[in-house]
């Protein structure tokens, strides 16, 4: 049970992220949703024509990582509404109760949670597959519209997180989950994949302004008051480029107010760089010719 406990804590953290950097619809960049990436795959090779395309594509890929930083398995910090993510720690509950009733399956089951979670209104089960036990197996939480009210405001949750936990003490965990809070609803998608030896990847499908957008291979290194990136970016038409950011520091309502991203693409070289010189504003540089355009 103390296993199972633990990655259900993976699945809160993921929406205390979210919460707390705005992520999802609220953004200004436009909407961020989730969905499997199935754009353009291969290696991107940057030119005058696309060149601002993959500049906003790194930017925007550097933005997620930074936002993964504090994604599953991290501590996300104590400044989060709880009532935004009260509904999890409801389902926690409920499963752990589950556990403790010796959930032992020898075929699929499937738990009706809907009672103990959506007390206004839609549903949340918690499934096991076959060769599940325990601790051990594949476990899904899947929420349909499921709406719980607490201290006077209603969050609404729908999708899946799924996890597998292994005997050797690896996981892997996906998750496609939708948020509604007051106002504000936030996308919450990815996979987070962990050996045994807690060595941990990390991918995310979404898209903003209407293109869609995939980022692996994440490594954040946070220094306090800056972030230093190295990140794996897909777009849709160009495919994928590999982007290391230095000493990057957060505006508030997103992009960067200093710091630089270094762009490689099919020829293993660095082809293009993005200096960040206001929260509204970076220059590209692109064989040897520079332009400051907006973020």
């Amino acid at each position: 049970m103390k296993a199972l406990t633990n990655l259900l804590a993976i699945l809160m953290s993921a929406l205390f992220l979210t919460a707390c950097s705005g992520g999802g619809d609220s953004d200004d960049d436009g909407d961020s949703s989730g969905g499997g990436y199935s754009g353009n795959s291969s290696a991107a090779t940057v030119d005058d024509s696309n060149k601002d395309d993959v500049s906003t594509a790194s930017r925007v890929g550097v933005e997620k990582a930074i936002e993964s930083e504090a994604a599953p398995g991290k501590d996300a910090g104590s400044d989060v509404p709880n009532e935004a993510v009260f509904i999890l720690d409801q389902t926690v509950a409920a499963i752990e109760g589950t556990q403790s009733r010796s959930l032992t399956v020898e075929s699929r089951q499937t738990v009706d949670l809907s009672s103990s979670v959506c007390n206004s209104g839609g549903s949340a089960y918690y499934e096991t597959d076959g060769s599940s036990n325990s601790s051990y197996g594949t476990f899904t939480i899947v929420y349909d519209n499921c709406s719980y009210t607490y201290g006077g405001e209603t969050t609404t949750v729908d999708g899946t997180a799924s996890w597998t936990n292994n005997e050797d003490g690896s996981f892997t965990y996906v998750y496609d989950l939708t948020v509604t809070y007051g106002s504000e609803s936030y996308t919450v998608t990815g996979t987070y994949s962990c050996d045994s030896n807690y060595n941990c990847t990390y991918e995310d499908n979404f898209t903003q302004n209407g293109v869609s957008y995939k980022i692996s291979n994440v490594s954040v290194t946070n220094n306090g008051s800056s972030f230093d990136v190295s990140v794996r970016v897909y777009h849709e038409d160009y495919g994928y480029v590999d982007v290391v950011g230095d000493d990057l520091v957060a505006c508030d309502n997103g992009g960067f107010q200093s710091g630089t991203i270094t762009v490689s693409d099919s020829t293993s070289t660095d082809v293009l760089t993005v200096s960040f010189v206001s929260c509204t504003e970076m220059t590209v540089t692109f064989n040897g010719s520079s332009q400051t355009v907006a973020q």
